[in-house]
């Protein structure tokens, strides 16, 4: 838990001294930085304890709670020196720590609302002093995505996301001195619109789900965040950076539990010894289907029940003109969908009619049952 200790102490520095800037100098070409390169080390390992179980039940719209920690990599611009030592920027390392609430809908498309906290650290070199510099802000961002359907035996799946967010950063000013060098950095107050593309894994079943996402953050008005000028005898040097970066981050998303359904009852119906005939068979990339089913011939009494997988999802239900909407949810692989017929009405067969939302489209079928068959709808989910 060390990463994780660091990041907070970190976060409570900048708030206990009221400061976005913060950062040291060393002598040497040496440099001193808060956010260790092993970020990551442990933190996925964290995803042991979330509910990835399958979920019985789940909702057409699922919500989330969530929190996530990252590393973050930028540059700064070298805008010019002057003098015979060498000035340069490389590329460093800070943090983020966000949070928020999401949603998904079907496991297919999802939003978010988030706040994040970001650190950007920067490297500045000015012959042979190292000055690190290290931007601390605050961000809101709405984002949205679209993700992989999931795959039988995928235990995550891919996701393509965009958000747009506002940076707040207020003024701030850093003074830094040693041995003749003498770095001031200046911050203004700002309000910056940013986009934030992203590439992510995220786990493909459970209430609660592991993400590793890499985001690439750019702010849309171009301007500097913070601006450096440096001094060691008659050598100068001047820099800036716009907090831009690619961040890694892995985000722990918490569900809501959902309360279990008392179990239907059997229908009181002996159908075990009638033949069963297989009406269709249908393939579907979709955990949820929905199935109408409604009488659109005469209404002379016909009930029946409904069993998907050996369970049964409708008991004893009399056929209406009004379509009955059932949400069913598919396991992996192979399901049963078994129709069985009560009684026949006053008029032989028992019909109903049918329609299967499977994703895009929806399939018709017409449903014949007696006391002497069954009709059986299989469906592959893939």
């Amino acid at each position: 838990m060390r990463p994780l200790a660091s990041i907070l102490f970190a976060a409570l520095a900048v708030c206990s001294h009221a400061q976005s800037l913060l950062g040291g100098i060393a002598g040497s070409g040496g440099g001193s930085s808060w956010i260790p390169g092993t970020l990551f080390s442990g933190l996925t390992g964290l995803g042991s304890v979330l509910n990835t179980d399958d979920i019985e039940r789940p909702r057409d719209f699922e919500p989330r709670g969530f929190i996530g920690f990252g590393m973050s990599v930028q540059m700064a611009s070298l805008n010019h020196s002057t003098g015979s030592a060498d000035a340069s920027s490389i590329p460093w390392l800070g943090g983020m720590i966000d949070g928020g609430i999401a949603v998904t809908f079907r496991d297919r498309f999802g939003f978010a609302l988030a706040g994040t906290w970001g650190l950007n650290g920067y490297l500045l070199g000015l012959d042979s002093v190292t000055n690190s510099v290290y931007h601390a802000s605050k961000r809101i961002e709405a984002r949205a995505w679209v993700q992989q359907w999931p795959k039988r035996n995928k235990e995550t799946v891919l996701k393509f996301g965009i958000g747009f967010g506002l940076t707040l950063q207020r003024s701030d000013e850093l003074v830094r001195e040693l041995n003749g060098y003498r770095a001031v950095t200046t911050a203004g107050r700002n309000v910056r619109p940013y986009l934030a593309p992203e590439f992510a894994r995220i786990g493909a079943s459970g209430k609660d789900r592991l993400e590793v996402a890499l985001r690439y953050v750019v702010h849309l008005d171009g301007a500097n965040a913070w601006e450096t000028r440096a001094g060691l005898g008659t050598n100068t040097a001047s820099y800036s950076a716009s907090d831009n970066h690619v961040a890694l981050i892995t985000r722990y998303y918490i569900g809501k539990k959902r309360k279990a359904l008392p179990p239907l009852p059997p229908p009181m119906v002996d159908f075990a010894d009638r033949r069963t005939d297989t009406l269709a068979t249908l393939h579907t990339h979709q955990h949820r289907i929905a199935l109408r089913l409604w009488d659109d011939a005469e209404i002379d009494g016909d009930t029946i029940s409904v069993f998907l997988n050996e369970v049964p999802v409708l008991s004893g239900y009399a056929l209406t003109k009004d379509p009955l909407r059932l949400a069913l949810d598919l396991r992996h692989g192979w399901n049963f969908l078994l129709v069985v017929a009560h009684n026949e009405g006053r008029v032989s067969p028992s019909t109903a009619s049918c329609t299967v939302r499977r994703g895009k489209g929806k399939e018709r079928l017409l449903i014949k049952t007696s006391r002497k068959h069954n009709q059986l709808v299989v469906l592959r989910c893939e």
